[in-house]
């Protein structure tokens, strides 16, 4: 995994706290290659409340997946690198080559007097670029010990742009083996991560909550539930990606004990509620779950549409895990054949002529 801070940030959302805190945790070992005892030892220390849980393996894919797409973990391309149980886990990953530490000489040569909240980084092998990070953090603890307006806790990027002058600086430290376990925490830098605003509407007095990928769809089925909800107490604005984050929000809604979702049948749409369910069992929310009448709706509609890319047997074999295992061969098919279903196909006039969802979400 890359431990250079001025490596240009992915284009796509920050890490989540679970899997910065994994790479982390293996970033810290010696060995390129890891196999599967020892990545479950990694996980059960970066997330020990959900390790051994039923949630452990359905979270421990999605962040796998999310570090590999970071470039931190390689995973195995063949069927037998991975497991036989659903979802597939590895049974071995390989780490990047890590970069050269900083020689004793140069680091003699320019000697620095660590405050108290850094000790450890004299002792610690680190390259000059994080020796850089590291004085530059060293000086805002400094400049600020007794200041007690400067340590309130504050968000993240706020924080980084006072530090940095770059919001999104820590996004890419996280990910690095400075947050590695014993090292640098958002608490040593009195921070905290702010998940993005979830947009929803209260539509019932039920425990559930209804997320729906995209805006259009959203809509729709916001206003048909109105008055007829079921167990629905609320439909949320998943907005893509962003909803791997701001699932957060939900810990604030009062009485949700169940959370379903509905996306697009493709590679984006699988990915997003896996990956939100991480952020779920960080926070002891309810599992993310298919909603299942919607799904089962879509694919009986079938209106199929070009994906941008055929999704590789073994990775679409992963991203059907979380659907119901009587549809799972069906999605995968889709997938690797280069098709998509997009949730938009199941419109108003079909939701209203066909009302088999309502009793199944």
């Amino acid at each position: 995994m890359s431990d250079d801070p001025g490596a240009e940030e992915a284009e796509w959302q920050p890490l989540s706290e679970s899997a910065a805190c994994l790479a982390a945790t293996l970033s810290s070992m010696t060995q390129r290659r890891v196999e599967q005892a020892t990545i479950f030892a990694a996980f059960d220390q970066a997330c020990p409340g959900t390790a051994g849980t039923t949630q452990g393996r359905p979270v421990l894919s999605a962040l796998f997946d999310e570090l590999a797409d970071h470039h931190l973990v390689e995973l195995p391309r063949s069927r037998d690198g991975w497991d036989d149980a659903q979802p597939p886990l590895p049974r071995w990953l390989r780490l990047p080559v890590p970069l050269k530490p900083e020689s004793k000489s140069a680091r003699a040569s320019t000697p620095v007097v660590w405050r108290r909240e850094l000790s450890w980084a004299s002792a610690d092998k680190l390259t000059t670029a994080q020796i850089d990070v590291l004085k530059t953090i060293n000086r805002w603890l400094r400049d600020t010990d007794g200041d007690d307006d400067q340590r309130t806790i504050v968000p993240m990027r706020e924080r980084s742009l006072e530090i940095f002058g770059d919001e999104k600086r820590l996004d890419a430290l996280a990910a690095t083996t400075l947050f590695a376990p014993g090292r640098l925490t958002l608490a040593t830098l009195f921070a905290e991560r702010i998940p993005p605003p979830l947009a929803y509407e209260r539509v019932g007095e039920g425990d559930t909550v209804l997320v729906i990928e995209n805006s259009d769809t959203f809509e729709t089925v916001s206003t048909l539930l109105a008055g007829d909800c079921g167990r629905v107490g609320w439909v949320a604005f998943g907005g893509g990606h962003a909803f791997e984050a701001s699932i957060a929000r939900i810990a604030r809604l009062d009485g949700v004990t169940d959370i379903a979702y509905y996306g697009d049948l493709d590679d984006d749409g699988l990915t997003i509620p896996q990956r939100a369910n991480v952020s779920s069992a960080a926070l002891g929310l309810p599992p993310v779950r298919p909603a299942v009448g919607l799904y089962r709706l879509l694919l009986r509609h079938n209106a199929r549409g070009p994906a941008p890319k055929r999704v590789e047997p073994l990775v679409a074999e992963r991203r059907v895990s979380w659907l119901p295992k009587t549809v799972r061969r069906l999605v995968a098919d889709i997938l690797v054949a280069g098709s998509r279903l997009a949730q938009e196909a199941t419109g108003t006039v079909l939701l209203r002529r066909d009302d088999s969802w309502r009793n199944d979400l």
